[in-house]
């Protein structure tokens, strides 16, 4: 489990861990909204490059949504385990988002 869930932040850190809570939110809406529109678009025989651009669109949403939670973990996560001398599994995980990746 992530540390920045398991030890929710206090003061100044509760409101940055809300904010990005809701942005990330936010894009999960915003992902869904284009996955429905992509349904739409099937379901109604559109033309198969706007089903494309709404498919790039979705891609890309999720890449920035990885990118935000990404950012989220490096400087929260890794840095408690990393305070608690885990050093081995902040390795294994990033080593296996990366394959993940590749």
């Amino acid at each position: 489990m992530c540390y920045f869930l398991m030890y929710p932040p206090v003061g100044d850190h509760m409101h940055e861990h809300d904010d990005r809570k809701k942005q990330n939110i936010h894009r999960i809406k915003i992902i869904k909204g284009h996955l429905n529109a992509i349904e739409d678009m099937i379901n109604n025989d559109a033309y198969c490059v706007d089903i494309l651009n709404q498919s790039l669109a979705v891609q890309k949403a999720l890449k920035g949504l990885d990118l935000q939670l990404m950012e989220g973990h490096l400087n929260h996560c890794v840095i408690e385990q990393a305070k608690k001398g885990d050093t081995k599994k902040v390795v294994e995980e990033l080593l296996g988002i990366y394959k993940y990746k590749v």
